[in-house]
């Protein structure tokens, strides 16, 4: 089962693909902020990489992953005071991420920084009170997303499958 693209003209290279560094994320609707991700690869690969595919792997390895539950629990700040609520149990996101680099070496990678290396769902200080916490969330597919023209774009969907693989 591949991934569903965003085919969507961009005006940005001449080969159609936009440019920029994609990142692989989680979303998270429940919480009611815009926006709302859980990285679990960023970067991932550069755009001009992504091909059908890179889409087909990627929509048969989240295939592979049954929907799961999770909490966002309480708010926390990185020592950079960054704000941000972590994902508990973190190991499922964790294994994701490793399976993503098992798959694809080629990937850009993980940053040496916490924010690259932990999973987290990032919040701007205004919206620490507004997010209640925990929170029960579900997570049901991922989004493959390139940052151009400082909006961030949904390149691919990847549903979830249904039932263990």
């Amino acid at each position: 089962m591949g991934g569903v693209p965003d085919r969507e003209p961009t005006g940005e290279p001449p080969d159609g693909r936009p440019g920029g560094l994609t990142r692989l994320v989680i979303p998270v609707p429940e919480i009611g902020v815009a926006g709302a991700r859980i990285a679990l690869l960023d970067p991932f690969l550069d755009a001009s990489q992504v091909d059908e595919g890179i889409i087909s792997e990627l929509g048969e390895l989240f295939a592979g992953i049954v929907p799961f539950t999770f909490v966002l629990g309480e708010p926390a700040r990185f020592p950079s005071g960054a704000a941000y609520l972590p994902p508990e149990p973190v190991g499922v996101f964790r294994r994701i991420a490793q399976s993503l680099r098992h798959t694809f070496p080629e990937a850009v990678g993980d940053h040496p920084s916490l924010h690259g290396s932990i999973p987290h769902l990032p919040l701007a200080d205004g919206e620490l009170d507004a997010v209640p916490a925990p929170l029960e969330v579900h997570a049901r597919e991922a989004l493959l997303t390139v940052r151009t023209d400082g909006q961030e774009r949904v390149l691919a969907t990847f549903p979830f499958g249904t039932s263990a693989a």
